[in-house]
């Protein structure tokens, strides 16, 4: 899913995915658990449906380290650095799917649970909401339209 509010700072979602693993990289040396040449290759790697083609401890501290970026960044969208994590995972995912972006979405939803309850009821309200706004402009416009050309 593109991110369609703002242009991307990637020229491709290999690029992004780049990023992703140097910001991965970076958290893994402030950690003290610095990744390999080879640790990154291998999240670089396009993901296969197989769980194995990540080694477990790999994943583990992967997952971790995502984990903790993604509690280190801000909720908000428009406060987030457009090279952000969260948002090279964004455009990482529209073309090619690699091991980086599929930990990242596990992560992701350990995270931020789908949404329940009252959360999930305004949610459709709004949406809702929205395409009645829309329904009724396009009438507005339509009516207007016909008073200005004279449409019967």
């Amino acid at each position: 899913m593109k991110n369609w509010r703002r242009k991307s700072p990637f020229s491709s979602a290999e690029e992004a995915a780049r990023n992703m693993v140097e910001l991965l990289a970076k958290e893994a040396e402030k950690a003290g658990t610095p990744l390999t040449d080879h640790e990154k290759e291998i999240l670089l790697q396009p993901s296969s449906e197989s769980p194995f083609s990540v080694s477990e401890e790999l994943r583990r501290k992967a997952k971790t380290l995502i984990s903790r970026i993604f509690e280190a960044e801000s909720p908000e969208e428009f406060d987030r650095d457009p090279r952000s994590f969260s948002d090279s995972m964004l455009q990482a995912g529209d073309t090619a799917y690699s091991n980086i972006v599929a930990l990242a979405e596990e992560v992701s939803r350990d995270i931020r649970p789908p949404l329940h309850g009252w959360r999930l009821a305004k949610d459709r309200l709004q949406l809702i909401g929205c395409g009645g706004l829309v329904v009724l402009v396009m009438f507005v416009l339509v009516t207007i339209a016909g008073f200005v050309f004279h449409w019967k």
